[in-house]
């Protein structure tokens, strides 16, 4: 898919905040990130033109209306890449890569093969060291000796060597040094000749997690041939390392589609980390029912690992009914294998419209403690249609555990079919254990079991007459 890209990027931090956050955990950020691969998507024909609004708003937290046409700029070539920031020696910034020589044995030295090979060399003995962090101190030693313009040769070997695939941790920490010396050479060697999906996502996101908007500028009419566009999600990664709310603001100009919902699924941890409170007044922010019902999901099911309690009281919070009703879904599932109790005085706190969902993990886990209890529970919450799906968790546990408590509970079922659905699997997985339990029970309970279920578990000559 050929993606065509005029990007709006909206930092909310003041410069001072963003430049006290970038100082404090720009390495060790942007290098944790880079450890977690994410698959490509499907290959598929086709093309795609994503166009946003191009911009930088500081202090703002509403994004202006995309441009009816896309803003004109040049085509982004690797020649182009490449003469936009060519970094000199002269302009290294202090303590940089050329003072650090010093105390690391300086550089490699000789002809560009001569330097290559000798690099090479190093490298595959820094791979061999068994202790990773080790193996990572000497990594970054090496960085530090080798020069810009080695860069490209180191990495097209690392990739000719076959090294990728086994120690993709490294090699993600030679693209990311390379995008923090000179980014538009290492994009424009990414798109000629790097096609995962993986290695694109985490360089970009690395830049724009520093400066979004010389990345959104730099990625404009790259090719991305994958069902996911990692050039987008990269970026829309790389902002919400430091502005969640802005990074949201930018991914809803997306058209619907792979790319956005893989984007959304990789800003999450970002909304995680900042706390429940927070996570409640970003997901408000999603505009469209649906995307905000299914991040809702996604969320609820992180912040639940954290703290259950604390995402029982974020669903609380939350307006939008068909957001909280999933939400309270994943949540209670989670609640409840931790704290049964905790997670029924809850669920009954809620307004039947989410009760009714929260309901299901409650019942899952009670009938599991105790069918009678669950049962009872159940019960008491009334004969709401919507409350089928925690009766049919019920079910589903109480047939594995008592067979009969739960035939005794399927008329609670609102719709027929559902009923003889139930009644005909738990008295067929019943009769396989205990046969002659499962048929003495039909026949005695024949009058309300429905006939097509009374046939497929009496004998002829057992029915009643």
């Amino acid at each position: 898919m050929k993606s065509v890209f005029v990007f709006l990027v909206a930092i909310f931090h003041t410069p001072e905040r963003f430049v006290a956050v970038y100082k404090l955990e720009k390495d060790h950020q942007r290098i944790l990130s880079l450890m977690k691969p994410t698959l490509r998507g499907t290959l598929v024909p086709g093309s795609c033109l994503i166009a946003l609004g191009l911009g930088l708003i500081i202090g703002r937290r509403t994004a202006p209306d995309i441009p009816t046409t896309n803003t004109e700029v040049p085509p982004v070539t690797r020649r182009s890449l490449e003469a936009r920031d060519t970094r000199s020696p002269d302009n290294a910034p202090p303590n940089s890569q050329n003072e650090r020589r010093e105390t690391t044995g300086g550089s490699f030295s000789g002809t560009a093969d001569e330097r290559k090979d000798e690099a090479l060399t190093a490298l595959s003995d820094i791979l061999n060291t068994s202790n990773r962090i080790e193996r990572s101190r000497l990594l970054l030693g090496f960085l530090d000796k080798l020069e810009n313009e080695d860069m490209e040769s180191v990495i097209t070997g690392f990739r000719e060597a076959g090294w990728v695939d086994y120690n993709r941790g490294e090699y993600s920490m030679l693209i990311s040094a390379w995008m923090d010396r000179d980014p538009y050479t290492a994009i424009a060697f990414l798109d000629a000749n790097e096609t995962d999906g993986w290695t694109r996502k985490t360089a970009i996101s690395a830049w724009a997690s520093e400066n979004p908007t010389a990345a959104a500028e730099a990625i404009q009419e790259l090719e991305d041939d994958g069902r996911v566009n990692d050039w987008v999600v990269g970026l829309i990664e790389g902002m919400a390392r430091n502005d969640p709310d802005g990074a949201l603001l930018t991914l809803q100009k997306l058209p619907p589609g792979d790319t956005r919902k893989q984007a959304i699924r990789e800003m999450l941890p970002e909304v995680v980390i900042r706390g429940p409170e927070f996570a409640g007044d970003w997901i408000e922010q999603i505009d469209e029912p649906k995307l905000q019902s299914d991040t809702a999901r996604n969320l609820a099911h992180s912040l639940a690992r954290r703290d259950p309690e604390s995402a029982s009281d974020w669903i609380k919070g939350l307006s939008a009914t068909e957001t909280r009703r999933n939400a309270s879904e994943v949540v209670s599932e989670i609640y409840a294998s931790q704290d049964l109790d905790g997670a029924k005085i809850w669920a009954e706190s809620l307004p039947m419209d989410t009760l009714s969902e929260a309901a299901e993990g409650i019942a899952k886990h009670m009938t599991r403690r105790d069918p009678i209890e669950a049962a009872q529970w159940l019960q008491d919450l009334g004969s709401d249609p919507d409350l089928d799906g925690a009766r049919i968790e019920f079910l589903r546990e109480a047939g594995k555990k008592d067979p009969q408590v739960a035939l005794e509970n399927i008329h609670n079922l609102s719709q027929p079919a559902l009923q003889e659905r139930y009644y005909r699997d738990i008295l067929k997985n019943w009769s396989k254990n205990d046969k002659q339990a499962a048929i003495t029970w039909a026949i005695a309970n024949s009058e309300s079991l429905p006939e097509n279920v009374l046939k497929s578990i009496v004998p002829k000559d057992k029915r009643p007459m």
